[in-house]
């Protein structure tokens, strides 16, 4: 029996990921719970951009990761380990200390979160640098 498994390796945040699948089959559950593992890895708000193709399902994504971290800081430690256990995180005192702290921390953050489309995140880097992109 192999121990490949493809969930668990998407939600590694020490590994790159491209997540693929049809409606339907968690994409938004898989990305919105690898950038809670991202930021609980030490991650920065600012240095993570997630990509999608429709504003719908990043805002999706974006509305999920924000209401787990609101959700997070003030869960009770059993419910905190059984999500944290979820997505294939440490449950030890230190995480869910830094879990609780995460919500403030995101929403405090400059640079933020960056959740956006294909287009949109194109158009932020024409915007910000309108003469380097020779237009």
């Amino acid at each position: 029996m192999s121990d490949h498994n493809p969930l668990l390796e998407s939600l590694n945040p020490h590994k790159s990921a491209v997540v693929e699948a049809c409606a339907g089959s968690g994409k938004t559950w898989l990305l919105a719970s690898r950038i809670v593992c991202l930021l609980l890895a030490g991650a920065k708000p600012g240095e993570i951009l997630a990509i999608t193709f429709t504003r719908k399902a990043a805002r999706e994504i974006e509305a999920r990761v924000m209401d787990w971290l609101r959700q997070m800081s003030i869960m009770n430690d059993e419910n905190l380990r059984d999500f944290l256990a979820e997505r294939a995180q440490q449950a030890d005192a230190k995480t869910l200390q830094k879990a609780r702290r995460l919500y403030k921390n995101v929403l405090t953050a400059q640079p933020s979160l960056m959740v956006n489309t294909f287009h949109g995140w194109f158009l932020q880097l024409m915007q910000s640098a309108p003469l380097l992109a020779d237009l």
